[in-house]
């Protein structure tokens, strides 16, 4: 919403950012965030057809670029730890192969029928990739979430829309569930936390979650409108403008306040906000005050 202060000879105007550039395009963000929605874009830009495949890709890539030796064992223990519902990993002595099993849903005697197999004596980076995928592939998105969430140094929030007359979004859930629901995620990986404060600890794993969840409230300013600029006139000239201001309306003016030159700091305590702006009505009225000033000191 417009707001306006008349200072004579000086007039601020703030007003909405009628073409706001979104903060997640052309923009060096600390966290990554990956949205599905079948009606609006949201977040970065990715190439997942759903947020199974997206949580998929992460596993997949971060456990089939680790050390040799804990190639896909995380993924592996927690299914043979017996946490995946209706999987188990199996050790076939007869035949000497790891063997992944699934529980035949569809009959009434619950039998379990072997997916896919490796040879025990590959280890690491020796097993086949196809196998992780299996795995993978096989396991509830939930469960594709909690394996999501033990990776180290890993910081993963969800993110949620409500869209009503609008939308907003925010890491929590909102309390109407009927126009809101989980869009996606914002997440930084333990490379990002290291280049942005020099080391995983679980001071900078605190400090990631602020800096995602300041991202967010951000990228609501644009997705709100809470985006404006300000124009300076001297007389009936612009004298500074500049765009580009974003987050509540009043600590964006003081955010202006910070660009203004000094000799006009001040117009800031005199802003209202208005309906609707006529410049040329305003610059009017500024010259009428100039002349009354004028009025006054004439002796």
């Amino acid at each position: 919403m417009p707001m306006v202060a008349q200072q004579a000879p000086y007039t601020l105007l703030i007003l909405d950012d009628e073409h706001p550039h979104s903060p997640r395009e052309d923009v060096d963000n600390f966290g990554t965030m990956v949205c599905f929605h079948s009606r609006y874009n949201l977040g970065d830009d990715h190439t997942h057809d759903e947020p199974r495949e997206f949580l998929q890709d992460v596993l997949f890539g971060r456990y089939a670029a680790c050390p040799t030796s804990k190639y896909g064992k995380p993924i592996f223990d927690y299914i043979k730890q017996g946490n995946a519902q209706g999987l188990r990993m199996e050790y076939n002595r007869s035949v000497r192969e790891w063997e992944l099993l699934e529980i035949n849903s569809w009959s009434s005697n619950d039998q379990w029928h072997t997916i896919s197999s490796y040879p025990a004596n590959l280890k690491g980076k020796d097993v086949p990739d196809w196998f992780l995928e299996d795995c993978l592939s096989l396991l509830r998105i939930n469960e594709l979430k909690e394996l999501v969430g033990k990776i180290e140094g890993m910081v993963m929030l969800p993110l949620y829309l409500y869209d009503h007359s609008g939308i907003t979004m925010n890491t929590h859930p909102f309390s109407c569930q009927w126009d809101s629901g989980q869009v996606g995620w914002i997440y930084a990986d333990s490379e990002a936390i290291i280049k942005n404060y020099g080391a995983v600890t679980p001071e900078t794993i605190k400090q990631s979650e602020n800096l995602l969840a300041a991202e967010v409230k951000e990228y609501d300013y644009f997705l709100t409108g809470q985006s404006y600029g300000f124009k300076l006139y001297e007389g009936d000239d612009v004298i500074d403008s500049c765009w580009g201001f974003s987050g509540e309306i009043n600590d964006v003016a003081k955010y202006i306040q910070a660009h203004l030159p000094d000799e006009c700091k001040t117009i800031v305590d005199s802003l209202e906000f208005h309906y609707d702006i006529d410049e040329d009505s305003l610059l009017a009225q500024t010259h009428e005050a100039e002349g009354e000033n004028d009025e006054d000191i004439e002796i």
